[in-house]
């Protein structure tokens, strides 16, 4: 965003609107995965991680701030669902059998 003329302020200001927009949007889709199955928020973290790589890389032109705040709002949402793999670590691996995995 720097070789876009923008400043400090501009920039950080758009980070903070991404965040704040992020937050009510990782609340949402929180609920709805409430009692999702596991594989199937695996399966969106790509999802939106994918489209957010998309978004990243049309950013240029008069569109390019819109599209990487788009961008940047999915990331955060997918971000949201980062310890899952954990969850799904201890399922797949139980305490006895981790060590040997791991080794």
């Amino acid at each position: 965003m720097f070789m876009t003329r923008y400043n400090i302020l501009q920039v950080g200001a758009f980070f903070i609107l991404v965040h704040l927009t992020s937050t009510p949007l990782t609340y949402a889709i929180g609920k709805l995965f409430d009692r999702a199955p596991l594989r199937h928020s695996l399966v969106l973290i790509d999802t939106l991680e994918g489209f957010s790589c998309i978004f990243y890389e049309l950013a240029y032109g008069p569109l390019a701030p819109l599209t990487l705040f788009t961008g940047m709002t999915i990331s955060e949402i997918a971000s949201i669902f980062y310890p899952l793999y954990q969850a799904v670590e201890k399922i797949l691996y139980p305490k006895d059998r981790l060590e040997k995995v791991f080794a």
